[in-house]
């Protein structure tokens, strides 16, 4: 089972920066989930809104500002504890990541602004680093999961997910993706029957609460998505 750590240890750092990757690794886990953008420049950036309000000290919208621009904000606004921590690229990520054995999820974030050309540019960094088998790449945008799959159909993807679909195992089998990315109010012991009979992993995500993680350890399921990664590690 792969413990997944939320975009990095969100449970006690910085989402999707430098900081909760390490702090991730160190905790346990055996793969790091995050999300990506596009800046102005066409710059792959790791954080998870389209905007930065939330997350950094500055305002407005990702692809609206300049890579350097997004590199003076501090991603650390939740955490004022610690110090500065910077938007890092996904380039900058797998720098840190090459020699970590870990399987990486990246989440397209192509719902709400479908960026143009994310996918390909992606996919060109993934082969550039030599990444092909440490990676799975989720989207609820099924569409630029379809892109994605056209041009590499070498690279696992997950169906990400938070209605209680209709017979999802078809669903996700149609769209010829190996993984079910479901949240887990939504599973259910015929989801997950059907799923390993169609040959499809499940990795079960979970919002920002801490749950009893161990119920969700089970035959069936590939790997937990959570803000915890020393919990799971602990459980496994």
């Amino acid at each position: 089972m792969i413990n997944f750590a939320h975009r990095g240890f969100r449970g006690k750092y910085p989402e999707n920066t430098r900081l909760a990757f390490k702090k991730a690794i160190e905790a346990g886990a055996s793969g790091i989930e995050f999300d990506i953008h596009l800046s102005k420049d066409k710059e792959i950036v790791i954080i998870h809104d389209e905007s930065l309000e939330r997350t950094t000290n500055g305002s407005g919208l990702i692809k609206d500002k300049s890579l350097k621009e997004l590199k003076e904000l501090n991603a650390a606004k939740l955490f004022p504890q610690y110090e500065k921590e910077e938007i890092l690229t996904l380039r900058e990520y797998f720098d840190l990541a090459k020699d970590w054995e870990i399987i990486t999820n990246i989440e397209l974030k192509t719902s709400i602004i479908d960026y143009e050309n994310i996918e390909k540019m992606t996919y060109d960094l993934i082969k550039e680093y030599d990444m092909e088998e440490k990676i799975i790449i989720s989207s609820f945008n099924h569409n630029s999961l379809i892109r994605f799959k056209e041009l590499a159909p070498n690279i696992k993807c997950g169906v990400l997910e938070s209605s209680r679909l209709y017979k999802p195992w078809e669903y996700v089998k149609n769209l010829g993706m190996e993984y079910f990315h479901p949240l887990n109010f939504t599973l259910t012991n015929e989801v997950i029957e059907k799923m390993r009979e169609n040959n499809i992993g499940i990795n079960v995500w979970f919002g920002i609460s801490d749950y009893d993680f161990s119920q969700y350890i089970i035959e069936g399921i590939s790997g937990l998505i959570t803000d915890y990664p020393d919990k799971v590690k602990k459980l496994i």
